[in-house]
């Protein structure tokens, strides 16, 4: 889970996200008891490490293939940040379950909240795509 610490980044303190949700730790949203972070929350770096392991173990569902370890953390980061939903409906997955690799990395493209292009996405993403891509697909 290296990509999603080293990009979401850890705060102690409850904060708005860039999209406007109240936010914890390494990008946290809610608690495994449903509960949603609140302005005022606060939480520990120890605390915010088991929060991003326990979502990524209860809510990340990988699309079907095998996948490498660094193609793993490359889809855990991006579906960590962009969320199930939106992946699972995206043309990024089923280019990826059919193996379309330069459909795939056209597609692997969330770089903007509220509709502003975010440089810190655009550094994730471009990460991501490293990893999961790397002897798949060479953009030319």
């Amino acid at each position: 889970m290296s990509l999603i610490t080293k990009y979401e980044g850890f705060r102690e303190n409850a904060y708005k996200c860039p999209a406007g949700v109240w936010t914890i730790g390494y990008g946290t949203t809610f608690y495994p008891d449903g509960s949603k972070v609140k302005e005022g929350d606060k939480i520990t770096e120890a605390k915010a490490l088991e929060l991003v392991n326990w979502y990524c173990d209860t809510y990340i569902f990988l699309p079907s293939g095998d996948f490498n370890d660094n193609q793993k953390e490359a889809l855990f980061s991006l579906i960590y940040n962009i969320g199930q939903r939106a992946f699972n409906s995206s043309k990024c997955r089923r280019a990826i379950e059919a193996k379309d690799w330069k459909t795939a990395y056209e597609n692997w493209n969330w770089i903007s909240a509220n509709g502003k292009i975010l440089n810190g996405l655009v550094r994730r993403r471009d990460e991501e795509k490293k990893l999961f891509f790397a002897g798949l697909y060479e953009p030319e």
